[in-house]
C-alpha cells in the first residue's frame, strides 16, 4: 500500500504554521482619499454619445410589406394554388404552389426595393449586391428545374431578405 500524499485530496498540503503566516501577511488598507469624487468628475467630463435615431417611417414601411405578404399568401391560398400557365411551355401545365410562392415573393421583393429606392451602392458593397443577385437568379433557375422544392423556396426567401436588408442599410445610412 502506497501512503504517498502526491494525489490531490482536496485539502491544502501546506503546514498549518505556513498557512497562519500567510494569513498574517494580508493587510486591509483603506484608500488615502475618497476615490469616487475623481471617478464622478471623469464620467461627467466625457462627452455623451448620442445614438442616431432611426427614421420614424421604417416601422410603417415594414408593416406595409408584411401586410402585402399576408394578403398575397391569403390570395394564393384561396386560389387553391392554381396559377397561370408557365410561360414558354406548349402544354397548359400549371405552376406548383412553390412556384407561385416564389413568383409572389419576387414581386414583393421588387416592390420593397422600389420603396427603399437605393441608388448606386457604395463601391465596397457592390460585390455583395452582385453576389446576392447572382444567388437569387441561380435559385430561380433551380426552381424551374425542381418546381416543388421547399428548400429552394426558403433559400430564395433568405437571399431576398439579405439583399433587402443590405439595401436598407445603405439607404438609411
Amino acid at each position: 500500500m502506497n501512503t504517498n500524499h502526491t494525489e490531490n485530496t482536496g485539502r491544502d498540503d501546506l503546514p498549518d504554521a505556513l498557512r497562519w503566516q500567510l494569513r498574517a501577511m494580508r493587510r486591509d488598507e483603506a484608500p488615502e482619499r475618497d476615490l469616487w469624487a475623481g471617478i464622478a468628475e471623469r464620467i461627467q467630463a466625457q462627452p455623451r454619445q448620442v445614438q442616431k435615431q432611426r427614421p420614424r417611417w421604417i416601422a410603417p414601411v415594414a408593416m406595409a410589406a408584411t401586410l402585402v405578404l399576408a394578403v398575397g399568401m391569403v390570395g394564393l391560398w384561396r386560389s387553391g394554388g392554381e396559377g397561370p400557365a408557365l410561360p414558354g411551355t406548349a402544354t397548359a401545365q400549371r405552376d406548383t404552389l412553390v412556384q407561385l410562392e416564389a413568383q409572389g415573393m419576387r414581386r414583393q421583393y421588387q416592390a420593397a426595393m422600389i420603396e427603399v429606392g437605393t441608388g448606386r451602392p457604395p463601391a465596397e458593397l457592390q460585390p455583395a449586391f452582385d453576389e446576392l443577385d447572382r444567388n437569387a437568379a441561380l435559385i430561380l433557375d433551380a426552381l424551374a428545374h425542381d418546381p416543388n422544392s421547399r428548400l429552394l423556396l426558403e433559400q430564395l426567401r433568405k437571399t431576398y431578405a439579405r439583399r433587402l436588408a443590405l439595401a436598407q442599410r445603405v439607404a438609411y445610412a
